[in-house]
């Protein structure tokens, strides 16, 4: 089993990440850091609570974490999204919270004797905090997968992916550090396998608790996009597991800190650069193995 620990803003796509992290059986789900961005922090950390809770996973534990930028930004950003309700449509939480994200992830990376899967679906927040903590963390992430940046697809502006744009700083301190291995699953790959109403069915038929969940947060993302939805997050646990649903690029990354046009933006070469070294970059997903995945795991 492959040792996983998850920083996620929990929302709806978060939701579906944690509950492929924790019933995957070649996943060891270690427990779930929280990070501002979808919402503030407290209503992150209750979401991931609900999610893990929800399919009795709660042993694994949810650490709350940063709820600003790691650096101020250009400009102010509140935490959270008045576009999205902060608290998903899942029972109360049973368990309580563990303790600060930033020292359990040191500690937990630190004490690892095996090489940890770190999987970060928000703002990089609390990955760049932790790294600015201890630098010897890269040695203890087997591989770190982060969902964010984009190419040619647009974002919450037409440059930025929203993950980076909330913390470009942050982004731009974890993305050149020298990690052994370093996926960026781009907005390019969750947009080439969006999931429609069909898909939808398909997993609320499964008839779990898990595949009914996430169907309900899939039909929700549905009605938010006002059709075929993508499910980033997911795709950042699942590229652990099935490698092969991705089509990448290596190329080195760079993050637009000063140009308030083009704040936050990713930009890409494929010229090798030492400063920032290589990455691994997805540029496109197999809908059809994806939507196979979720059906195998949460259905079981």
């Amino acid at each position: 089993m492959i040792p996983v620990v998850l920083d996620c803003d929990t929302g709806t796509d978060d939701a579906v990440a944690i509950l492929l992290a924790a019933l995957h059986p070649d996943l060891d789900l270690l427990g779930v850091t929280a990070v501002w961005g979808n919402h503030d922090v407290r209503h992150t950390t209750d979401n991931a609570l609900r999610v893990l809770d929800l399919v009795g996973g709660g042993g694994a534990g949810v650490h709350p974490g940063r709820n600003e930028p790691f650096r101020p930004r250009i400009e102010p950003l509140p935490s959270g999204r008045a576009d999205l309700p902060p608290t998903l449509d899942l029972p109360a939480p049973v368990s309580a919270a563990g303790t600060d994200a930033v020292e359990w992830l040191v500690a937990t990376l630190r004490a690892a004797t095996d090489p940890v899967a770190l999987v970060a679906t928000g703002p990089l927040t609390n990955v760049a905090a932790a790294l600015a903590a201890d630098r010897r963390i890269v040695d203890a992430v087997g591989r770190l997968v982060v969902l964010g940046g984009a190419h040619r697809q647009a974002g919450v502006t037409p440059y930025a992916e929203r993950n980076v744009w909330c913390d470009p700083e942050a982004a731009a301190d974890v993305l050149a550090a020298r990690w052994r291995d370093l996926l960026l699953v781009t907005m390019d790959a969750t947009f080439s396998a969006p999931l429609d109403a069909s898909d939808a069915a398909r997993l609320r038929a499964l008839g779990t608790p898990a595949a009914v969940a996430a169907a309900a947060f899939v039909e929700s993302r549905i009605a938010w996009y006002d059709g075929p939805a993508p499910l980033h997050d997911p795709l950042a646990v699942a590229a652990l597991v099935a490698p092969g649903l991705l089509t990448t690029l290596r190329a080195t990354v760079r993050v637009e800190r000063t140009d308030p046009g083009r704040y936050g933006a990713t930009t890409f070469a494929a010229e090798p650069d030492e400063r920032r070294g290589r990455v691994t970059v997805a540029v496109r997903a197999d809908k059809a193995g994806y939507l196979s995945l979720l059906d195998e795991v949460l259905g079981s």
